[in-house]
């Protein structure tokens, strides 16, 4: 199958929604807009994090928020409005709108669905529906009560992909001491699933020789309960992980054994899991559910779920190791931009203009005069929104 995309396409809708949000928007609130980290962030492999809240206090064992600065024992609501978050996303360069635009990622630094913070999630949920279109994916470990799914079911444009994280059954109350227990979030499960929506399994992280012996009993229980697929994620350690794993009494010689370094200040260590994902990715297909080893991919397959679309990851996980040949295919979707776009593209983002373009299946190469090597390095995260728009490889050839 073949799609087309288009960068100046994109780039009119997030001006006509800009230009329409404007007017039902005081000065007052468009500056605070405008000076919000959402007008500047940087998209992760998952998405453009959306923060509706800040910190969190559920004090899970392995968890490095802390460690990014954020408060670890009190949540709070963020300080946006609805329409101020549209308004501030639509002010990021790196942000596109609409359902091929750039996806959105709910719950890296904080419980989206915690009692303190729920009203503000389902309001910017709400106002993605309504002005911007995205697909958004929610990960959380609250029990979701069946009124807010019934409210995530009803939205028609923001296509919502539930992740479930459940990453211990028997170790919950160590690992996890103030988060609602995995049967409520299984229940959870069930209750997104009655209603039309597509859940799916968030096992990350997996913690080596802590809990890799329960992959086989969280996908079974996922699976019953109605999950569709699972999202493996692998483990980053700091000073203060290891501290708290230590003082739960957890065996920690399987994890600094696979450490990729030695932890120093916040700093956040991989840890080597590939064997583990391997086996959880082997369980879930002998379970019948989809793997995945990226959220953004869980994303994608949700669309498909969802609306029949089929379009290649954002993150071009199928370019770059990180594919399980899902039913999206990615691969072997053809995906056909025009050179006129992608010149305009380039021209709108680095001021630029390529002598030459050359587009192939899977990546556009721009040749670009009098480009040197710092320069080149500065281009990379304009090139991550070229990207992420064509679904390509976008490289530049220096001349």
């Amino acid at each position: 199958m073949s799609i087309r995309l288009s960068f100046r396409e994109l780039e009119w809708k997030k001006l006509v929604i800009k230009s329409e949000l404007e007017k039902r928007m005081s000065h007052e609130s468009i500056v605070k807009a405008v000076a919000d980290h959402h007008a500047k962030r940087e998209p992760r492999p998952c998405g453009l994090t959306i923060h509706p809240g800040v910190g969190c206090n559920l004090q899970c064992v392995y968890c490095y928020v802390e460690d990014m600065g954020f408060n670890f024992r009190s949540i709070k609501p963020y300080g946006l409005e609805g329409n101020e978050l549209a308004y501030s996303l639509l002010n990021n360069p790196n942000f596109f709108p609409t359902i091929y635009g750039t996806y959105l990622a709910f719950g890296s630094v904080t419980e989206p669905f915690h009692p303190i913070v729920i009203k503000k999630t389902l309001t910017y949920l709400i106002t993605v529906d309504n002005w911007l279109g995205n697909p958004c994916q929610v990960s959380t470990k609250f029990h979701v009560d069946d009124d807010i799914v019934l409210k995530l079911a009803s939205l028609r444009r923001a296509t919502i992909n539930p992740l479930i994280t459940i990453v211990t059954i028997k170790r919950s109350k160590t690992l996890e001491p103030y988060a609602p227990s995995p049967e409520l979030r299984l229940e959870t499960i069930r209750s997104l699933r009655k209603r039309g929506l597509k859940p799916m399994i968030f096992l990350r992280p997996l913690i080596p020789g802590v809990n890799d012996d329960e992959i086989e009993d969280i996908i079974s229980l996922g699976k019953e309960a109605g999950a569709y697929g699972v999202v493996i994620g692998g483990l980053r350690v700091t000073i203060k992980i290891m501290e708290r794993m230590k003082k739960s009494n957890f065996d920690v010689k399987e994890i600094e054994k696979r450490m990729l370094a030695v932890p120093r200040g916040n700093r956040q260590v991989s840890v080597l899991i590939d064997d583990l994902k391997d086996k959880a990715i082997e369980v879930a297909r002998e379970k019948g559910l989809t793997p995945f080893k990226s959220a953004c991919c869980a994303n994608t397959y949700n669309l498909m779920l969802q609306r029949n679309l089929r379009v290649p990851c954002p993150s071009l996980c199928f370019l770059r190791g990180f594919c399980t040949d899902c039913p999206v295919n990615c691969i072997n979707i053809n995906v056909k931009v025009d050179e006129e776009d992608v010149i305009y593209a380039v021209n709108k983002i680095f001021k630029l203009k390529p002598r030459e373009v050359d587009i192939g299946k899977f990546r556009i190469y721009l040749y670009l005069e009098g480009i040197s090597k710092s320069k080149l390095r500065k281009l990379n995260r304009g090139l991550r929104t070229l990207e992420s728009v064509f679904r390509k490889d976008v490289k530049v050839i220096p001349e």
